[in-house]
């Protein structure tokens, strides 16, 4: 609600006197009970269209005014300005002293009321400044929406996995690691958890806000729960000493549209593609700029297309940070290109089908120059190429071309990709519409990395992903196995979004990636808890508890493709509620 602004105020008393006139008899010496006036103000105040303090202020002045009236028409001989008729007797002089005042007839007063009123409200819908709910026109391009998720994770490890899975991220987003330690002294290698069970209350809680700034220009932002560490998973885990949950700050874009056929949008975005959760997690943002443009066929027939120049990383100004000598630049992009068709079959069948191609500039790892390294202070040249987040699963390799004066010295290393990435990626879905708002949708996507060479792999030295060896052969040395393609079925049945109580649906799937197929770092964090070089189904359901509530569960069951066995089960249960 807001305030009167000063003229509509001094708009108001102005008409309020002349509801006094029509409503207090002259000479009074006190005004009455509740005028019209002052019951118009009350209700003002009462609707909340008037600030409480500035309606007690209008009547507080009214009452003086009409108090100093009185007392000066009681003081001052008042002549009339009535004239009687042509013809009429004329009328005696009035004794000295004696006041004459016009007589008003009820219906008369009634009538000037109700006008005075109607023009004080007509004045204020005109004018939006005492309607119950008005407000500023700015107000009205604004959008609020958000959602909360509560939800009980609990993921099953199988006893009789590998244990040797190296946290690449975490050596990576540290100090390099030695290799080789000097003599009597363990090797100690960050490992991740392959074996023992862990369950996890977690939150997850968005709110986003988009403004129509004008015709052709709309901003948005969002903020959520999570971290700057992990780009593919707003959750937050609950548990930690009862301390606070982090916020950041998730979307942040322009959407210039001069044309509803066409827009460019900038910033941090939400994911420009049509895509499944095969190639980009949900919770994936998307930094830099895309444009869109869509042509309609026929009344049935529409064909888009999407391109993107996306920041993946971009390098420190001051790198490295303990070396006089600097590097040259070597920021990572994403290059995007989709186009796609959706086909109205019928009112109750729709086709929509899209081919992208995604090149990755710069993200595959990079061997450096001979490099001396006697300490973690020293930097090395390529050592700007290894990734800035990883999950599991892409083939790795050693970035540093290490000198080695004597076979004590440490070799401290980090890791990069050893594979390019430039994916084709090809979606379909089919929506046939049924009885009751439900549907039954397939869900088809295929991937591979056009930029996979295993030669140029193996010539690397990869650092994971052997196969295996026979049990009978103990001289046998695993040799490198590696693949480049993914794919993805899902089926679901009943209401896709659910927005009330009683809506349902139900879903599974299967899905295969391997090694290469696609940057780890990017797929859904919960299939095998994020990454490539797995496969495996993923079954669940939702129901609606009440209206924008409902209730998820979900079971994704994956193993490996190659390597060292790593099966893992995750049971998810979801509350959500949007608003």
């Amino acid at each position: 609600m807001t305030a009167l602004a000063p003229r509509n105020a001094e708009r108001l008393a102005a008409l309020t006197l002349a509801v006094v006139l029509a409503s207090t008899p002259a000479g009074a010496a006190q005004p009455p009970e509740e005028t019209v006036t002052e019951e118009l103000i009350r209700l003002l105040a009462e609707r909340m269209a008037l600030p409480r303090e500035d309606a007690d202020r209008l009547i507080r002045r009214l009452r003086e005014e009409q108090s100093a009236k009185a007392a000066t028409l009681q003081s001052t001989p008042v002549a009339s300005s009535f004239e009687p008729p042509a013809g009429a007797a004329p009328q005696p002089a009035d004794p000295k002293g004696r006041v004459r005042v016009v007589y008003l007839p009820e219906t008369e007063k009634q009538r000037i009321r109700a006008a005075v009123r109607e023009d004080v409200l007509q004045t204020a819908r005109n004018e939006s400044w005492a309607l119950p709910g008005a407000v500023p026109a700015w107000v009205k391009g604004i959008r609020l929406d958000g959602d909360l998720r509560l939800r009980q994770e609990f993921d099953f490890l199988d006893p009789s996995n590998g244990t040797q899975f190296i946290n690449f991220q975490s050596v990576n987003s540290g100090l390099p690691l030695n290799t080789n330690p000097l003599p009597g002294q363990p090797l100690t290698v960050p490992v991740l958890n392959s074996t023992e069970d862990r369950q996890q209350f977690r939150v997850r809680a968005r709110i986003g806000i988009t403004a129509e700034v004008n015709e052709w220009l709309t901003a948005g932002m969002r903020l959520a729960t999570g971290n700057i560490t992990n780009p593919v998973s707003t959750n937050q885990t609950l548990g930690n000493d009862f301390n606070k949950v982090g916020l950041v700050l998730d979307r942040a874009w322009l959407d210039f549209h001069p044309d509803p056929r066409f827009g460019i949008r900038g910033g941090r975005m939400p994911n420009p593609w049509q895509s499944t959760e095969l190639v980009w997690d949900e919770d994936l943002g998307f930094d830099g700029v895309s444009g869109s443009y869509r042509h309609d066929w026929s009344a049935t027939l529409q064909q888009s297309a999407t391109l993107g120049v996306l920041a993946i990383g971009n390098t420190d100004f001051n790198y490295p940070a303990s070396s006089l000598s600097k590097e040259n630049s070597r920021d990572k992009w994403l290059l995007g290109a989709q186009t796609g068709l959706q086909w109205r079959l019928d009112d109750r069948l729709e086709v929509r089908g899209a081919v992208g191609y995604f090149d990755f500039v710069d993200y595959e790892g990079e061997l450096s120059q001979p490099c001396y390294a006697p300490n973690t202070s020293v930097a090395c040249d390529s050592d700007i190429s290894r990734p800035g987040f990883l999950q599991r699963g892409n083939t790795l390799f050693g970035l540093r071309d290490l000198v080695v004066l004597a076979p004590t010295d440490p070799t401290y290393q980090y890791f990069g990709l050893a594979s390019e990435f430039q994916i084709l990626d090809l979606n379909l879905r089919i929506d046939r519409r049924l009885e009751a708002g439900a549907h039954l949708i397939l869900d088809a996507d295929f991937a591979y990395n056009l930029g996979y060479d295993e030669g140029d792999i193996e010539a690397l030295v990869p650092v994971n992903n052997f196969g295996s060896c026979p049990a009978d052969d103990p001289a046998c040395t695993p040799g490198f196995e590696g693949g480049a393609y993914a794919f993805l079925v899902n089926l679901s049945w009943g209401v896709p979004k659910i927005v009330s109580a009683g809506q349902w649906n139900v879903f599974a799937g299967y899905r295969r990636i391997e090694s290469d197929a696609l940057p780890d770092a990017f797929t859904d964090s919960d299939f095998r808890l994020g990454g490539t070089n797995a496969k495996g189904y993923h079954l669940g359901m939702a129901y609606g508890l009440a209206s924008d509530t409902w209730f998820t569960a979900r079971w994704l069951s994956a193993s490996e493709v190659t390597g060292a066995p790593l099966s893992i089960d995750v049971l998810q249960l979801d509350l959500n509620t949007r608003f």
